[in-house]
């Protein structure tokens, strides 16, 4: 608990020293994805966890007012994205390479690890893990549908993929109300440190099946790979701060929606789509932004003094 306390504290450098040694490890990422589908439950799982379930907190932050703004915002953070991408390609010839990356961002549903990002970052809490699984369970209805507004076509196995990510999401759910029940939540409370480097590490191990042994592909490739490293910042971190701003000028919060808005689950979208080994190496570099924004955040980001109020709620 020591160790872990430790790591929970250091979290943001934590993900940060992973995602530089990451791509250099001798690691088959292929070997690797089975492993996929039980890291995005246990993230998922610590994320509900920490979430009270009593009648009160349940209506407090999945009221049908607070779900249906989530649901108007994943669509037009999604659909309408993808919808202004395609007009913009009236206008903008966008090359298949720049194309397919670009529109499976739009159909990409929020991060499953953007509740814990929004934990460490002090970031409002109920409203990432509300819009985050909102995003989730959507998903196999807004991902082939963006695809299918961005102008790309769809070719995989709709019913795969909503079986795939329900199942999933019932995962994460049974087990991080099991985990709950089992600690209980002032021990939750206590230990919220340690659980932030529990988040961490699952992070990190998250990485692996994506990004190990990337190292090898962008030395062959080093000029695509700083376009989509610039592209996956833009997206990225861009996106974060343009909604946030937007958001604050309507009402004076929206660090939450931004960092939920950027943090994209690219790798659903890798899965459900023939391979292409141009968005794969998007996907790792939208790794990038991800693992690096929180302690970029958090070193610029003015932190709540004694007696103010933090935006976590």
């Amino acid at each position: 608990m020591i160790l872990l306390t430790w790591l929970g504290r250091h979290a943001r450098a934590l993900l940060f020293t992973g995602f530089c040694v990451i791509p250099f490890l001798p690691v088959s990422p292929e070997a690797l994805r089975p492993v996929l589908a039980p890291l995005v439950i246990s993230v998922t799982a610590l994320g509900i966890m920490r979430q009270p379930f009593t009648r009160v907190e349940i209506a407090r932050v999945f009221g049908w007012m607070a779900v249906l703004r989530g649901v108007l915002f994943l669509a037009a953070s999604q659909l309408g994205l993808a919808l202004l991408f395609r007009l913009t390609g009236l206008w903008v010839a966008w090359p298949l390479a720049i194309a397919l990356p670009v529109a499976a961002f739009c159909a990409a549903p929020p991060l499953s690890s953007a509740p814990n990002l929004a934990l460490m970052l002090r970031y409002d809490f109920p409203q990432a893990l509300r819009i985050t699984l909102l995003g989730t369970l959507l998903a196999p209805l807004t991902m082939p549908l963006s695809l299918w507004l961005s102008g790309l076509d769809f070719t995989g196995s709709i019913s795969e993929v909503a079986l795939r990510l329900l199942g999933m999401l019932a995962g994460g759910i049974a087990l991080g109300a099991a985990l709950q029940a089992w600690l209980g939540m002032e021990r939750i409370r206590r230990g919220a440190d340690a659980l932030n480097g529990i988040a961490a590490l699952f992070m990190l191990a998250f990485l692996i099946p994506l990004i190990g042994g990337m190292a090898h592909l962008v030395a062959q490739d080093p000029a695509r790979a700083a376009i989509y490293l610039a592209l996956a910042l833009i997206l990225n971190i861009g996106g974060n701060l343009a909604l946030r701003w937007v958001a604050g000028q309507l009402s004076g919060g929206g660090r939450a929606l931004g960092l939920v808005f950027g943090n994209r689950n690219t790798g659903l979208v890798l899965a459900a789509l023939p391979f292409d080994p141009h968005l794969a190496l998007f996907v790792a570099a939208m790794q990038a932004p991800i693992y690096l924004g929180p302690a970029v955040f958090s070193h610029f980001e003015r932190r709540p003094t004694p007696g103010e109020i933090s935006e976590v709620s």
